[in-house]
C-alpha cells in the first residue's frame, strides 16, 4: 500500500480514488473511505464488520460487538419514543420506527472506518481529521438508507444509557457518571455470529414495515 496523500490542512477534501485508497469489504466489494458513496454501502457489509468490531477498543471482559450495541440502541430508542407518546397513532409508530432505524445505523461509519479511543477521537489534529471522515461516511449512510438528515436526540439518549450500562456490566473498574441512567437488566453479550444475525433481522423488520407503509400510501 502506498502513502495516502492526505494532510491536516486538506482534511475536508476527498482523496482521489486509486488502487491504494480502497478497502475490501466482507462481501468482496471495494470501498473508498476517503471518497465514500451511498451506492457502495451494503447492509451485509455493515452488519458483518460491526459484529466483528468490539466496543471500548476491546476492553470488555469478552467480545461485545458494535453490532449488538447498535441493536440495543435501536430497540431502546424506539421504546423511549413510544413511552413519551401515550397515544400511539400511525404517526408516532412511524416516527418510532424511523428513530429505531437511525439507532441501528448510528455507528455504521465504523464498519468502514473503525472507531478511535475517545481521547484520540476528540484530540486536535488527528481527531479532527477522523471526525470529518466519519461524518463524510455518515452522510452517505443517511442517503443510502434514507434516514432523517440528522441523528435524533433520542438516539443519543439511548446511546448514553447503553454506554453506562455496558461499562457497568462488561468492564473492570470502569465508572460512569453518578447521574447516568442505566438499564435495570444485565447485558449478557452475544457472540459475533448472533450479533450479525440479530442486526440483519432488526434491519429487515424495520425496513419491511417502512416499505409496507409506503406501499399502502
Amino acid at each position: 500500500m502506498g502513502v495516502i496523500p492526505f494532510t491536516f490542512k486538506e482534511a475536508s477534501v476527498r482523496v482521489p480514488r486509486t488502487e491504494n485508497t480502497f478497502i475490501r469489504t466482507y462481501t468482496g466489494r471495494r470501498f473508498w473511505p476517503l471518497d465514500p458513496r451511498a451506492d457502495e454501502i451494503f447492509i451485509e457489509d455493515v452488519a458483518h464488520h460491526l459484529a466483528n468490531e468490539c466496543r471500548f477498543t476491546g476492553a470488555t471482559y469478552c467480545h461485545y460487538s458494535v453490532a449488538e450495541h447498535s441493536v440495543r440502541v435501536s430497540k431502546l430508542a424506539e421504546q423511549l419514543i413510544l413511552k413519551q407518546n401515550k397515544t400511539r397513532g400511525a404517526a408516532v409508530i412511524t416516527s418510532a420506527r424511523e428513530v429505531a432505524l437511525w439507532g441501528l445505523l448510528h455507528d455504521a461509519s465504523e464498519a468502514y472506518l473503525k472507531d478511535l479511543p475517545r481521547p484520540v477521537k476528540y484530540a486536535p489534529g488527528l481527531g479532527e481529521i477522523y471526525r470529518q471522515i466519519e461524518q463524510m461516511i455518515t452522510d452517505e449512510v443517511i442517503v443510502c438508507f434514507d434516514l432523517m438528515p440528522h441523528e435524533p436526540h433520542v438516539v443519543k439518549q439511548a446511546d448514553d444509557i447503553l454506554c453506562a450500562t455496558e461499562k457497568r456490566d462488561l468492564m473492570t473498574n470502569c465508572t460512569y457518571h453518578p447521574d447516568a441512567v442505566v438499564l435495570p437488566e444485565t447485558i449478557y453479550p452475544w457472540d459475533a455470529c448472533r450479533a450479525e444475525v440479530e442486526f440483519l433481522r432488526r434491519y429487515e423488520a424495520l425496513t419491511m414495515a417502512r416499505n409496507a407503509e409506503r406501499i399502502a400510501e
